[in-house]
């Protein structure tokens, strides 16, 4: 059974973390805080992607330290054989990805379906 995260809500499908952030409003500490959170799910429990839910509701946030820390944890788990997708991305956020050239760094789905059907494949 997965463990319950303070600022994650997990659901796993198959051999598929299906992440959602507890809270759209995220203070700098948390999302350092989430970021291990994260780490710390895949390290625990050996999965071959993870879907991470940015909707629908858009995160409020320090969007510099959340890309930072999403590309780096995205790096940590391919290192560790582990796909990240970012799913439920709403415009505005998908827009910030595109305004710092980082959306053809990352995977992008509609939803947790169609990323874990990615992921599994």
């Amino acid at each position: 059974m997965t463990p319950v995260y303070r600022h994650l809500h997990v659901e796993r499908r198959r051999d598929v973390f299906c992440v959602r952030l507890r809270s759209h409003r995220i203070e700098e500490m948390e999302i350092h805080d989430m970021v291990d959170e994260l780490l710390e799910l895949t390290r625990s429990e050996p999965c071959r992607g993870v879907a991470l839910s940015l909707g629908p509701e858009a995160p409020e946030c320090l969007y510099s330290v959340f890309l930072a820390k999403l590309f780096w944890a995205q790096r940590v788990l391919s290192e560790r054989g582990v796909s990240l997708i970012l799913c439920d991305v709403p415009p505005a956020v998908r827009t910030i990805f595109e305004a710092v050239k980082l959306d053809d760094r990352f995977r992008f789905a509609d939803d947790f379906d169609a990323a874990a059907a990615e992921l599994s494949a």
